[in-house]
């Protein structure tokens, strides 16, 4: 599904595109609906926002994502493996389980969510400073450790 019949939708009503595959979402604003086990893989977005979305199993391996940011978003589970993110912020999000195996976290925020249960195995510049009202329990950080802590 590309950007025009993703818009064509959503300005028909349509709101729930479980398990969808998508493309050319480069700069859009999505605010509301159900993304649940939605294929994101390989995209690249720029100055994308994502705002009260269900994004729960999505999988966003390999994105390229600048500027963009995700907002009271339902994530868990959602999957970054191998993701390189550049100015990124979740703020308000819930990302328990969510998966950034390998990625590449430079200038990202994470700003009142909770990380619980969460793989952050091999991630690269990730720097807990960016953190801020963050909960880890159980969350495996780039070294491998498990921290179960609140910043």
């Amino acid at each position: 599904m590309d950007r025009e019949e993703l818009l064509r939708l959503y300005a028909g009503g349509e709101k729930d595109f479980t398990g969808q595959s998508f493309g050319g979402l480069r700069d859009q604003s999505i605010r509301g609906g159900i993304y649940r086990e939605t294929d994101f893989s390989e995209e690249e977005f720029d100055g994308a926002s994502f705002r009260e979305v269900d994004l729960s199993f999505a999988d966003f391996r390999h994105v390229q994502m600048y500027e963009s940011s995700f907002r009271k978003c339902y994530m868990e589970g959602v999957n970054f493996s191998y993701a390189v993110f550049g100015q990124v912020s979740f703020i308000k999000t819930d990302l328990t389980r969510a998966i950034f195996r390998n990625a590449t976290l430079s200038e990202f925020g994470f700003y009142q969510v909770n990380l619980s249960y969460a793989d952050l195995s091999g991630s690269r510049e990730f720097i807990l400073g960016r953190c801020e009202n963050v909960i880890f329990y159980e969350t495996i950080i780039p070294d491998g450790s498990i921290c179960t802590d609140s910043v």
